[in-house]
């Protein structure tokens, strides 16, 4: 009895998802308003840290003692730029503030955004070949292929939601779609607005 009651639970569960998804397509395809402003997306520059020795002031004494060296982590740099952002303390995927800044999502959406992704990635780039990859979401924030024409349209190429920068701007794009269309962004990663 466990086993039927589980499989139409499951059965239940997957119906309500198609109907979800189904009355997704058939509304974008109804749509009338277009989206007119696409996310425009610039390679990051990569960030270089150079550590320079201070120099010492001259001075009468001389110290044979050897010269302390500071070193700075690739983390303690990466903290050091998230500083600026000021994010909550345990706000999950900060390590991708910086890049979902640059691409153009609204600071004031940024923990949304980054609970979303730990929500759908736990924070990780999964794409094929990634033992995690469920075969039809990718990225940060598992774009699904529904959107393939979109990406397509918008950055040329569908291999391109691999790339980070263009999976946080395709996902900018759906959320603002989502935004102005229904009133709340993040439905199609089925969480709840503020």
């Amino acid at each position: 009895m466990r086993n039927r009651l589980t499989d139409i639970v499951v059965v239940a569960v997957m119906a309500v998802m198609t109907l979800i998804a189904g009355n997704e397509i058939v509304y974008r395809i109804l749509e009338d308003d277009p989206q007119t402003a696409p996310a425009i997306v610039t390679e990051p520059t990569p960030r270089t840290v150079v550590i320079l020795p201070v120099p010492s002031t001259t001075s009468s004494t001389v110290s044979t003692a050897p010269a302390a060296t500071t070193t700075v982590t690739a983390h303690d740099a990466l903290q050091a730029d998230l500083n600026f952002v000021d994010l909550p303390e345990g706000t999950p995927c900060q390590e991708w503030a910086l890049l979902a800044l640059e691409v153009g999502w609204p600071h004031e959406e940024l923990v949304n955004l980054l609970e979303g992704m730990w929500q759908e990635s736990r924070c990780l780039n999964i794409i094929p070949g990634d033992p995690r990859w469920n075969g039809g979401d990718y990225g940060l924030m598992q774009i699904n292929t529904v959107w393939k024409d979109e990406v397509e349209d918008l950055f040329g190429s569908w291999d391109r939601i691999n790339e980070p920068a263009v999976n946080l701007a395709m996902a900018l794009e759906i959320w603002r779609w989502h935004d102005h269309h229904r009133g709340c962004g993040w439905g199609p990663w089925s969480r709840l607005c503020p």
